[in-house]
Formats: C-alpha cells, structure tokens, sequence
C-alpha cells in the first residue's frame, strides 16, 4: 500500500531534535540535517530518524517529522522504532558466535538440533537457513496466520507452534535457489535454544545487549520494554488512509511474538548504528566466520546479495553490508567498511518501506563524501588539475570523458550505477588514447529514464564520481 496525505500547515513545519558528537563540525552537522529533512519531504511520510556511527564513537542523530498529530508530538532521537527484518542479524550474529564457540556449527542440520516438523526437511543445514536457500514455505504469508493473530492480539505464540500448525509444502529443495523465507529465522531461534538452554532473546541479550551497553533494544512480547517509541501510522481500517496506531500496535502481542526472531525488535536508529558498525566490523566474530557470513549469492527480486542473515549491496561507489526490515514500521541499517561507518534510518509510515530508506541512506552518504572531498581542498578524488567531464548530461544512447589534459598512455576503469546503486554497466583498463577524450559507454539507449552516477578509477588509484540524467 502507498500513500501520500496532506496535512495541515502546522504539521509541514519541520519538528526535530538534533545532536552532534563534539568531534563533528556544525557544518558537516547541518548538511546531514538538511539532507534528512529533504529525504523527508522527498517520501512525504510521517517521520525519519537516523545516525551515523563513526569511528571513536562519534556519532550524528536526528529525527524530523511527526510522531503523533493529536496532540502534535515530535519525534526525537531517543525514540525506538520497529526494525523488522534488521533482527535478522542478530539472529544469524548469535548462530555465529555460538559457531566460534563451539557450540554447532552453521552446516549442521536442522534434524540434529529440532525435533520433527511437518513440510520441514530434516537435512536443511543452518547455513540454508541464513542464507535463505532452504526452500521452505514462508508461514507469514499465511492468510490463515494472519486472521488467528488479528482475532486474539494479546496472545503470545511460540515459534514452534506457528511453523506446526501454519506451514505449508516447501517451494524447493533445500539448495536449489533463493527465496526470502521467515521460517527460516523462526527455526534459527529454536535452534539457539535448543544449543543454549536459553530462548532466543535471551541468549542474544546476554551475547551482545548487555556486554556492548545497548539498552534500547527490546521484543516487547518477551521482555519488559520501556523506551520511548515513535507512534506508527497504519492503515487499520482498510480505507487507504493512515492513521496513529501506536496504542493498537503497541498491545499486538501476537504479531510482535510471532515476527520473533525473524524481526520482532525495537531500537532506537544510533544503537542500531552502533549494533551495525560492531558487527560487520568483526569486532564479534573470528575473521573465518565472518568471511563465510559476507560471502553472498544472488538474491533475485533484490537489489543486494546475500549472505549469512546479511545483505551486500553498492550505494554510490560504496559496498554496505546490512539489512532492511518491515512491520509497520521500516528501517535500513548499513555498514560501509572504506569508510569505517555505519548508517541506520528508521520510519514510522507503513506507506513508506525499507527499500524506500536505501535513497536516504545514499543521499546521507553522498552527503558525507561531498563534505570530505571539499574540505580536503580537493574538487574530485584526482589531481585538482584534472578537469574530468562526463558528456552529454542528460544523455541518450552514450557517454564520453573530456579533459582538459594530457592522459595518452593512461587507462582508468569505469562504472555506471543506476539509482539504486546497482552497477548498470562497468568497464576495466580502458586505454586513453586520444588524450583529450574517449568514449566511456555506448549502447545505452533500453536503459530507463532516471538518475545515473559514473564512477571513474584511474590507474593511480585515485575516483571520482558525476551524477547524470538519461
């Protein structure tokens, strides 16, 4: 469902909080804040809150919009949100860390650690689980689920129970294909219990919440929770409209028992950046687990790869590792290992979803790339004498590169990346011969309209990047 809503004048006043680490400059603080307020207007929900994790802790935080109307509240950066799917790497980081420890290990068998389930086949390893390659039906696409949870929502399900009794045959064999699945990551919870003694929260809060300091996270249906959260706007009465739920959604214990470990977890963004950051760092894991967690396979229907309960994907001349995640709410969390930082954005509309976030995500990080190319005195990541120029802008069935200097005997390689940061087209060692101009791609014209970014690599290491309009 999309929706789009006026509202009244004194709601597109701005409302925000914002703080800064001391090691930020206001400068680059008010770009950050302006881009967020643009992204919002940009999806026209009701609010966005993010963070950006840097190294030493640094840290940026706002949240613009509105979190009730009646009476108008604002959110801040204190609110936790709903993170859905963004769960599922804390499930998955758990499954690994107890790998490390010995505890099992991730090509171990569902049959080894469950007892029998119907449509479940026993040689599922805990790797297809993760990975999403298991072939299992998705009991969240189960209608009949989803009237049992309406019809009583102060219930509390187990994960055992809603795979027994609202499971259906499997899409697949186990291994032959990729196909996102929440059973997965219901299974993946029993499974901690069963190695642990311990349900699945608790593990994870003993393994990570408690030792790194997170207080905000929380699953409401199994923990006592009482941060603050921004009010989520849903459309509960089938007219197209949205509408303040909080009260109703903050008592909808069956669905957030249910969502569980697959994505039942509040936080607030910066912990999510923190969470993020710490994890994809390896700062959790040893460097073998976590290299068989990021190698990733082709996700179809997706922008990304994915991994171990990870996805990988390139924003703007950057490869994030993270997740995004829906249920009302929607979030996006990623972790940009060149640059050693971490980005979450969290929403409060459920017109607006997680893949939506993946602009905000871009636009914040283009944001931060600008600002360091400027304030190192550097117009693009060459030589300031290098006046690159990418032609024609907006383009049809080509694009050329022009400079003003002499390049013959050089080469550079060259992407095209489309709005979603999905290479389009990529060359390698492209010779420049002509010293003043060459052609960088042709046979462009069944590409859609929309925004563009080449990114150009020299043979000395150095990148820059031109956003263009076909």
């Amino acid at each position: 469902m999309t929706f789009k809503k006026t509202i009244p004048l004194l709601c597109t006043l701005f409302l925000f909080h914002s703080t800064q680490s001391q090691t930020l400059t206001d400068e680059l603080r008010l770009l950050l804040d302006e881009t967020l307020d643009s992204m919002h207007v940009v999806l026209g929900n009701k609010s966005l809150s993010a963070a950006i994790v840097y190294p030493n802790d640094a840290h940026w935080v706002r949240a613009t919009g509105i979190s009730s109307q009646i009476p108008l509240v604002a959110p801040t950066p204190d609110d936790a949100y709903e993170i859905g799917s963004v769960a599922k790497t804390l499930t998955s980081a758990c499954i690994l860390q107890m790998a490390d420890d010995g505890l099992l290990s991730i090509d171990d068998t569902v049959g080894q650690w469950l007892g029998e389930l119907p449509h479940v086949n026993p040689g599922i390893s805990l790797r297809q689980l993760m990975q999403h390659t298991s072939g299992l039906y998705d009991v969240l696409t189960n209608m009949s689920l989803t009237q049992a949870m309406n019809a009583d929502i102060d219930s509390i399900w187990n994960a055992e129970d809603v795979i027994t009794d609202y499971i259906q045959a499997p899409l697949s064999a186990p291994g032959d294909g990729w196909s996102y699945c929440n059973t997965n990551y219901f299974l993946l919870g029993m499974i901690i219990e069963s190695a642990s003694g311990n349900p699945f929260y608790t593990e994870i809060r003993n393994r990570f919440f408690t030792p790194l300091g997170l207080t905000t996270f929380g699953i409401p249906a199994f923990e006592d929770f009482n941060q603050p959260v921004a009010h989520v706007w849903l459309d509960i009465t089938g007219d197209g409209l949205v509408e303040d739920a909080n009260f109703f959604y903050m008592d909808y214990m069956s669905l957030n028992s249910v969502a569980g470990a697959a994505g039942g977890y509040f936080a607030t963004p910066l912990e999510t950046s923190k969470w993020m950051r710490t994890y994809m760092r390896g700062d959790l894991h040893s460097p073998e687990i976590m290299a068989e967690a990021k190698t990733t396979i082709f996700a179809p229907g997706t922008p990304t790869t994915y991994g171990l309960g990870l996805m990988k994907k390139n924003f703007v001349g950057y490869t994030g590792f993270g997740h995004g995640g829906d249920l009302g709410y929607s979030a996006s969390s990623w972790y940009f290992p060149d640059l050693d930082i971490s980005i979450s954005v969290s929403n409060n509309d459920a017109g607006t979803i997680s893949w939506d976030l993946i602009v905000v995500v871009e636009e914040l990080l283009q944001t931060i790339d600008d600002y360091n190319e400027l304030n190192t005195g550097i117009a693009d990541l060459y030589s300031a004498d290098d006046e690159w120029q990418v032609f024609p802008n907006p383009f049809s069935h080509e694009l050329n590169l022009q400079t003003s200097q002499n390049f013959s005997g050089r080469s550079i390689s060259a992407k095209l990346l489309d709005a979603q940061g999905r290479i389009v087209f990529s060359h390698h060692n492209i010779s420049l011969l002509n010293s003043t101009q060459t052609t960088l791609f042709d046979g462009l014209s069944s590409l859609p309209n929309g925004i563009y970014m080449v990114e150009i690599i020299s043979d000395q290491g150095s990148r820059t990047q031109h956003k263009l309009i076909k």
